[in-house]
């Protein structure tokens, strides 16, 4: 049974260079009327109810370099990729997401937003291990498609849909970029991604998925909420660190997303995370691996206009992977964007 314990956050001091850990309840910022923004403290409480449910899957796949003119007295944003080399217990740290239910949420978008006819065709950027294809496979998807860059998370996943068994193992995984990649279907229903680390990346990520999808298909994004970016707890380094474990093979898997020294561009809008995967055995740490992970936090605005500019319009923005749960609900903790092929190309 999955434990989610919450850290205490450590005093820092209020530098833009001692950038935050994982994004986890923020502390509530007061207007000039010395009240707390309403939608604020809403998603704050929600993640104080909910770990966050993603680590970026491209860009975890290759290091990033440190910048020319970084301090050398800083700690180092630059590591060498082990986490996603690490596929079982990548799979395993991660696996507390309720899948069953994501799934069902994105075949739910697709009959509210699709617009055409039942859904027959999936294509994933960024798979990973492929548990919503997996997921969307024994549902009934005829073409069921994910592409990632990881050779080890690709064997990984493989191995995985061979030992499910039925109707997993249709599931076709493909190495790849998912910024330049060229397949030879071109009409899927439904394609999904997140975590693009500049804004060139991003355009080249929507213009390859507008490729790949049929007019009026949809793309669906998983994205850090918004309101991370804009209350401050980035900037002055508050907010916390999450903490889980989950059993692992008699073992237990303790994760922890987020130390006190990751750091946070203002200027990039990127976050250094350190993403920390130990497996217990007792008292005793028996294997471990860590990382730095670097991903973009984007604003709704920026993202309207990269789907603008590839061909794509906005259909829906949702704060979890249900329904009726938007960026300003209660349980709103991160940021899942719906957007359409439009039947006219871009101008």
């Amino acid at each position: 049974m999955l434990q989610r314990l919450r850290m205490c956050r450590l005093p820092r001091r209020h530098s833009a260079l001692l950038g935050p850990s994982h994004p986890g309840p923020a502390l509530p910022q007061l207007s000039a009327s010395g009240a707390c923004p309403y939608s604020t403290r809403r998603y704050v409480e929600a993640r104080r109810r909910q770990a966050r449910g993603f680590l970026p899957a491209r860009v975890a796949a290759a290091p990033f370099a440190p910048s020319p003119n970084a301090d050398p007295s800083e700690p180092s944003t630059s590591t060498p990729s082990t986490i996603y080399s690490r596929p079982e217990l990548y799979d395993i740290a991660f696996s507390y997401r309720d899948f069953k239910a994501e799934v069902k949420f994105l075949q739910d978008v697709y009959k509210q937003h699709g617009g055409g006819p039942p859904l027959a065709s999936i294509l994933e950027l960024g798979c990973g291990p492929a548990r919503h294809l997996a997921g969307l496979a024994r549902a009934g998807v005829s073409r069921v498609v994910g592409l990632d860059l990881s050779p080890d998370m690709l064997q990984h996943a493989r191995a995985s849909l061979a030992k499910q068994g039925g109707k997993a193992q249709g599931v076709e995984l493909l190495q790849g970029d998912m910024a330049a990649f060229d397949l030879p279907y071109k009409s899927f229903d439904l394609g999904t991604f997140s975590h693009m680390l500049d804004t060139q990346h991003a355009i080249s990520c929507f213009r390859a998925a507008a490729a790949h999808l049929r007019p009026g298909g949809l793309l669906v994004l998983e994205m850090a909420h918004p309101g991370d970016l804009f209350d401050g707890t980035l900037i002055i380094g508050e907010s916390g660190k999450e903490v889980w474990e989950v059993p692992y093979n008699g073992d237990k898997v303790f994760v922890e997303w987020g130390a006190e020294y990751d750091n946070f561009d203002p200027v990039t809008q990127i976050i250094f995370r350190t993403v920390t995967i130990n497996v217990l055995r007792g008292d005793n740490v028996v294997d471990s691996v860590e990382e730095v992970v670097p991903y973009r936090q984007f604003t709704v605005r920026e993202l309207e206009l990269l789907a603008g500019m590839t061909g794509f319009e906005t259909s829906a923005l949702y704060g979890e992977m249900r329904l009726g749960v938007d960026l300003e609900h209660e349980d709103a903790y991160r940021m899942v964007a719906v957007y359409h092929k439009a039947t006219a190309p871009a101008a």
